[in-house]
C-alpha cells in the first residue's frame, strides 16, 4: 500500500471513530486498531495526536471542498440550500466530535503555528472552491464579488450553527439563513 493510501487509511479510521467518541477520548491504540496498522505506523505519518488532529481537519476540509466543487452544475438559485446542507453537516459533525465549541477551540489552540497555517490554507481552499462554483453559476459576478458572497454564505451558516449550539431552543431556520443570503446577494 502506498504511503498516501496508508495515511488516508489512518485518517479515515479516525473519522469513523469520531461519531461515537470525542476526539480527546480516542487513543492512538484505537486509531491503529481501526486502521488495521501498528501504533508505530501512525508515528511514521503523524508526529503526535495533535498532528493527527490537524491532518484530520485538513483531510475533512479537503473532502468538503470536493463536495462543494461537485455542486458546479447547480444554478445560483439552487446552490445556497445545497451549500447550507453540506457546511452545516460538516460543522455539526465537528461539534459532536468535540462536545463543545470550547473543547474544539482548546484543541485548536494546542496546535503549532505550522498546523494552524495548514488548517487555514485548507479552509481557504474551501472558500475558493465555493467562490468558483458561485462565479460559474453567475458569470456576471467578478472574482471579488463571488468570493465576498461565498465568504458571506459560509459566515452565515457558521453563525447559525454556533447559535444552535449555544441556544438549541432558539435555532435560526435554514430557510431564513438562505433567504437572508439570497436577498443580500440579490439572487432571485
Amino acid at each position: 500500500m502506498s504511503k498516501e493510501n496508508k495515511r488516508e487509511q489512518i485518517l479515515s479510521a479516525l473519522a469513523e471513530l469520531l461519531p461515537g467518541k470525542r476526539f480527546h477520548e480516542i487513543t492512538l491504540d484505537e486509531v491503529a486498531k481501526a486502521a488495521k496498522v501498528g501504533k508505530g505506523t501512525i508515528y511514521l505519518y503523524f508526529h503526535d495526536k495533535e498532528d493527527l488532529f490537524a491532518e484530520m481537519l485538513c483531510y475533512q476540509l479537503e473532502q468538503l471542498k470536493q463536495q462543494i466543487a461537485e455542486l458546479a452544475p447547480c444554478s445560483l438559485q439552487t446552490l445556497p440550500p445545497k451549500v447550507y446542507e453540506l457546511v452545516n453537516k460538516f460543522i455539526h459533525q465537528h461539534n459532536s466530535s468535540f462536545g463543545s465549541i470550547g473543547e474544539m477551540a482548546s484543541q485548536i489552540a494546542s496546535m503549532s503555528s505550522e498546523q494552524h497555517e495548514q488548517v487555514r490554507q485548507a479552509g481557504k481552499a474551501v472558500l475558493e472552491a465555493l467562490a468558483q462554483v458561485m462565479q460559474n453559476s453567475n458569470p456576471q459576478w467578478s472574482e471579488a464579488e463571488a468570493e465576498f458572497n461565498a465568504r458571506t454564505l459560509l459566515w452565515l451558516i457558521d453563525g447559525s450553527a454556533r447559535s444552535s449550539f449555544s441556544d438549541p431552543g432558539n435555532q435560526v431556520l435554514p430557510e431564513d439563513v438562505i433567504n437572508f443570503f439570497c436577498r443580500g446577494a440579490m439572487i432571485k
